[in-house]
């Protein structure tokens, strides 16, 4: 990947998420962590750099659904891709049908993960330039 993406993995520490970070570094991903939906709200606000956000199910105070409001709220498009330990079709749509960019269990192939990255860019490329050729809101 040529540009750095900078990316919020939400979670409790698990050895998926090891997977997981062990996998974005290898493709060059820069990453800050949160351990709960606080610390995301608040690195969120901190950090206009991030690019995606990676969430596990559940939180300490909170679930993926509250990570993904919080990432709605920070920006015009921030994609959020939901990792699960298991396959579960049903949180799998309802993970979609709420607006997340993907939903994603292990094993993490870098060749997976790489067109992961650039489809949620290229989507958030194309958000930013339909804002700017949007008309002006009086």
């Amino acid at each position: 990947m040529a540009e750095q993406i900078n990316a919020l993995l939400v979670h409790a520490q698990d050895e998926t998420f090891n997977h997981l970070t062990r996998a974005l570094k290898s493709l060059n991903v820069r990453i800050v962590q949160a351990r709960n939906c606080k610390e995301a709200s608040l690195l969120l606000r901190k950090h206009g750099t991030i690019d995606m956000v990676f969430t596990g199910t559940n939180l300490q105070d909170g679930r993926w659904d509250k990570v993904l409001e919080l990432a709605q709220e920070s920006k015009n498009y921030l994609p959020v891709i939901v990792v699960s330990r298991l396959v579960d079709v049903k949180l799998y749509l309802d993970v979609l049908g709420r607006g997340a960019f993907d939903f994603i269990t292990p094993p993490f192939l870098t060749s997976d993960l790489a067109r992961i990255l650039r489809s949620a860019i290229y989507k958030e490329l194309i958000s930013v330039k339909q804002d700017l050729t949007a008309p002006p809101v009086a």
